[in-house]
């Protein structure tokens, strides 16, 4: 994805069915509530590893919900 010139390129692999569920639920609620939502599930459900942070992980995944074929 290009935007304001810089490329991003996913560096996470999620599990599908979670995409699936952000995927669908992205349909019927807000942007805001969908980011409280992920911002919860990376707390609860994600590790971090070296030099990674839960943003790092947020935006990914959000990445991935909203640019998928």
């Amino acid at each position: 994805m290009k935007k304001n010139n810089i490329t991003y390129e996913p560096r996470f692999t999620w599990n599908e069915d979670t995409l699936t569920a952000f995927r669908l639920e992205s349909n019927y609620i807000s942007y805001e509530e969908l980011l409280n939502e992920v911002e919860k599930f990376v707390e609860n459900s994600c590790h971090t590893e070296d030099g990674e942070t839960e943003e790092d992980l947020i935006r990914d995944l959000l990445y991935q919900i909203f640019n998928y074929d």
